[in-house]
């Protein structure tokens, strides 16, 4: 009993002395509070982003977004999303930055947010930066390639292109004693898949043979069956198998110092993959790109 009224007398001592205290008050305080702490949490951030510490600041973001979600207020919470993609994109991680502006974008689109006109703005503009990006890149491609482009090391690359053309469906590389064995199986298959009509497995073996005609260095024949499979690809609406043609395709560009076949190859192979929500893939077909560069 005596716990029972010490109970009632703590109640007694948080509803004060003023008789007209309510409860929607002391929610209105509590959401001033709560609206502070998100303001405060945001200048921080944006204190460590001027001095360039990235993940201090996004720290500080992330933690003002899940303050502004326990307010359930999505306007602060798409607010959060855009500071944080802002801070990627000071980091020059455009792509990371557009997916946060992104989703930024189609909250303040669901509020109805007079923001929303602002960040559309500012993702057309993240977009020429982009465009930019990808120019400069060309522009040094041509660049090494004048200057004499160091040699791929094939070994090198070799792991990451057999994960992609292992990817495609109905196709696991051949475990042959040589380049010759190999290339008869996969002709001899391919040959079966023509006869009966199963385009989809012909375009497969097509890739295949690429593949191997790329590893042993017979780069015009390797072209010549990367280009039949994406064809072929494109016919049967096969999009993964077309990605995957698409990234061997711009490694011929690379290692023939093509410069726009790398960019147009591999930009339109991501987005597929990107469609796809293939983002192992994707990271695949990035750091394949990323280790032709390094040679």
């Amino acid at each position: 009993m005596m716990m029972i009224f010490a109970v009632l007398g703590i109640f007694d001592f948080l509803r004060g002395e003023d008789e007209g205290e309510s409860l929607e008050k002391y929610l209105r305080k509590l959401e001033d509070l709560l609206e502070e702490e998100f303001d405060t949490l945001v200048r921080i951030a944006g204190f460590y982003a001027e001095e360039g510490d990235t993940r201090e600041a996004l720290d500080y973001l992330e933690r003002a977004y899940r303050v502004a979600s326990e307010m359930n207020d999505e306007e602060l919470m798409a607010f959060a999303l855009d500071s944080m993609g802002d801070v990627y994109l000071s980091d020059r991680k455009v792509k990371t930055a557009m997916e946060y502006f992104m989703e930024a974008l189609r909250i303040y689109t669901s509020v109805n947010s007079p923001l929303r006109a602002d960040l559309r703005e500012k993702i057309k503009e993240v977009e020429k930066i982009r465009e930019a990006m990808d120019i400069a890149s060309i522009n040094r491609l041509r660049e090494e390639s004048e200057s004499g482009m160091p040699e791929v090391d094939l070994e090198v690359i070799e792991p990451l292109l057999n994960r992609l053309v292992d990817s495609v469906q109905s196709l696991t590389l051949y475990e042959a004693g040589s380049y010759e064995d190999s290339i008869s199986q996969i002709m001899e298959a391919y040959q079966i898949a023509r006869d009966i009509g199963d385009t989809s497995t012909e375009a497969s073996l097509q890739l295949l043979l690429g593949l191997y005609s790329l590893k042993n260095e017979d780069f015009d024949e390797s072209r010549r069956y990367l280009k039949k499979a994406e064809a072929l690809f494109r016919k049967t609406n096969n999009e993964l198998g077309l990605a995957v043609a698409l990234v061997l395709l711009g490694t011929l560009d690379f290692i023939r110092n093509n410069a726009d076949g790398v960019a147009s190859s591999f930009r339109a192979a991501v987005e597929i993959l990107q469609k796809l929500d293939e983002k192992e893939l994707e990271s695949v077909t990035l750091e394949l790109l990323n280790t032709l560069y390094s040679f």
